[in-house]
């Protein structure tokens, strides 16, 4: 029987917001994750992990979301620096024992790779007689939540506003792919491509996509605060196809860029391999559309 008691603390302003949160030895470390988002007012919609101390990409080993962990297994295991693990498989005792955790001893958690909402997560105390099937609960708490997580699409003006009828389906940071393919029936827009979809419990999300008008296209990603044009392609004397094809250029530049920006941030190198992967989704599109010769 044992259970732990972290004080997970926000990272920019560590004493003015942090939630303790007791968590059984046996729950895992993704349900501790699913236990602190919604305390601090966070969505559930991006890539995340746990790493050891307050290193964060920094981490000698990396407990990782499912779906990046699954992700993560094609890669190149000569090009990571650090040990990958699934927060799914890992209980917060395995954790525990893995990286030797001590009272006093922290942890910090990631949040959404683009925005990097950091926390760290101190071993306040270890709870030998509290069952070791306890539910991440929370306790004490200090701060009101975030609720400006992202502000409303197009709220920056120095960024280039939404087309219409984008502000109508894009109110939050994550829009259903469902939703997206919908737009095709709007007599403006010829097409629209999901490409970067994350599937959780109420279906298929979509936080990067492109979509073509009869005359522009552009390609979208979710960033703070909220939806924004990553790169707009102007069909002036291209044919509907001519226009498809040169937004579906814009994106595999837009990914390779990515990449590198990654890179920069990891340490790591990311080949053409991973860029390639990146265009999976471009790619099925294209084929499902019948323009796979576009590939």
């Amino acid at each position: 029987m044992t259970a732990y008691r972290f004080r997970v603390k926000f990272d920019p302003d560590p004493t003015s917001l942090w939630r303790d949160i007791v968590v059984g030895a046996d729950r895992t470390i993704a349900e501790f994750q699913s236990a602190i988002n919604p305390a601090f007012g966070l969505d559930q919609g991006h890539l995340w992990f746990v790493g050891d101390d307050e290193d964060y990409w920094d981490s000698a080993v990396k407990y990782q979301c499912q779906q990046e962990y699954e992700e993560s297994l094609g890669g190149d295991p000569v090009l990571r620096t650090e040990r990958i693990e699934n927060a799914g498989d890992v209980t917060i005792g395995e954790m525990t024992r893995q990286l030797g955790l001590e009272q006093y001893d922290r942890i910090c958690y990631l949040y959404d790779y683009g925005d990097e909402w950091r926390f760290y997560a101190i071993l306040k105390e270890i709870l030998s007689d509290e069952p070791s099937d306890t539910e991440p609960t929370v306790g004490k708490e200090k701060g009101d939540p975030i609720d400006d997580q992202y502000e409303p699409s197009g709220a920056d003006e120095s960024g280039p506003l939404l087309p219409d009828p984008l502000y109508s389906v894009l109110p939050e940071t994550a829009v259903p792919v469902a939703d997206l393919r919908e737009l095709e029936e709007h007599e403006d827009i010829v097409h629209v491509l999901p490409l970067l979809s994350i599937e959780t419990g109420f279906g298929a999300v979509c936080e990067r996509f492109a979509i073509q008008f009869k005359e522009t296209g552009y390609v979208l990603e979710n960033f703070q605060p909220g939806w924004q044009i990553v790169e707009e392609v102007d069909g002036a004397n291209k044919t509907e196809e001519e226009l498809l094809a040169a937004l579906a250029d814009a994106v595999r530049e837009w990914h390779a860029e990515i990449a590198e920006i990654s890179g920069a941030m990891t340490g790591q190198h990311f080949g053409e391999e991973t860029v390639e992967a990146m265009h999976v989704e471009l790619e099925a599109e294209l084929e499902r559309k019948g323009y796979g010769h576009l590939l």
